[in-house]
Parts: structure tokens; C-alpha cells; sequence
């Protein structure tokens, strides 16, 4: 829109007028005051291969295999070995309910909270629309076991299973 051409009407009487919440601010100068940095923090940044290779791959293939369940192209009793028993019901309640028809993973992204979990993010794609799944696997008894999902197969509804118990160790 061209701004030469925009009108400019007044509010409905049934809207209250505009209140403003902060008084503006003025400045003797023609600068702005600096903030009083007596210590300037340092940022740590996490390195940005902090997962094993080997716990990357075992997640990447967990979500691929949980989507190929999910569009019918493998069997869920396939995964009853890494994947608690909650999480596997819902997983089999969707692919019965067709849920995941022509689901497919796009890209997935690896992460570890701490040295006992990871977090797997990933972008699925079912015909034309986008898709959205959170997995977390978690180290149990001895092995990696997905403890949550969450799933986002249709606008507005968000599918999960698995509960983060933070104080678990």
C-alpha cells in the first residue's frame, strides 16, 4: 500500500482510548545513556557436537523408525525394546487411526539436556502440510530407552505420551 494513499479514520466509540503504559523517556543530549557495565557477563556456548555419534544415530533412527510406524510401513512391535510401553500405545492408536498416513521425516535435530538424555526434534511432512514430533530418550537400566513423545499430526492438537520426571537420575 502506498502511504500517499492510506486514510486515516478515528476509533469506534465502543473501543476506549489508547492509555499509555510507560512515560516516555527523555534525554538532555542527543545520546542515549549507556548502561553501568561494572562486569560484562561471558556467554557460554555449548559445543555444538555435544552428542555421541553413536547416541545421534541410535536417535535418528528411533524417530525414523517411529514414523515408518506411524504411515503403516513397519510394525510396532519392532520398537517394544526401545520404546516404553505408553509411548507405543499411542503410536499404535495413530497408525490404527491413519493418523500418519503418508507421513514422512524431513530433517530431524539431535540435542543433550544432560548426559542421560537426549531430545530429538523433528520437521515431517504429510502430503503438502508441515508436522511437528519431540522425542526424548533417556539412559534406563543399562540401555536407551524413548521415555516422551510429542506429536503434532493435525492443526491444534498435540498427541503425548511419556512423562519427564526431573528428579529421575
Amino acid at each position: 500500500m502506498d502511504p500517499a494513499t492510506a486514510t486515516c479514520r478515528p476509533a469506534p466509540a465502543s473501543r476506549p482510548p489508547a492509555v499509555p503504559l510507560l512515560e516516555p523517556a527523555w534525554f538532555a543530549g542527543d545520546t542515549q545513556p549507556a548502561l553501568p557495565w561494572t562486569v560484562v557477563p561471558e556467554v557460554v556456548v555449548p559445543e555444538r557436537d555435544a552428542v555421541e555419534p553413536e547416541v545421534r544415530q541410535l536417535a535418528a533412527a528411533l524417530m525414523a523408525a517411529l514414523v515408518e510406524v506411524l504411515s503403516g510401513q513397519r510394525s510396532a512391535e519392532q520398537l517394544e525394546r526401545w520404546v516404553e510401553p505408553e509411548l507405543l500405545s499411542l503410536v499404535e492408536h495413530l497408525r490404527r487411526a491413519r493418523s500418519g498416513h503418508d507421513l514422512k521425516l524431513r530433517s530431524l535435530r539431535v540435542q543433550a539436556p544432560h548426559t542421560e538424555a537426549v531430545e530429538v526434534s523433528a520437521h515431517l511432512r504429510q502430503g503438502a502440510a508441515s508436522r511437528a514430533a519431540a522425542l526424548r530418550i533417556s539412559w534406563r537400566r543399562g540401555q536407551w530407552v524413548a521415555t516422551h513423545l510429542a506429536i503434532a499430526l493435525r492443526p491444534g492438537v498435540v498427541h503425548q505420551a511419556g512423562w519427564i520426571n526431573p528428579l529421575a537420575s
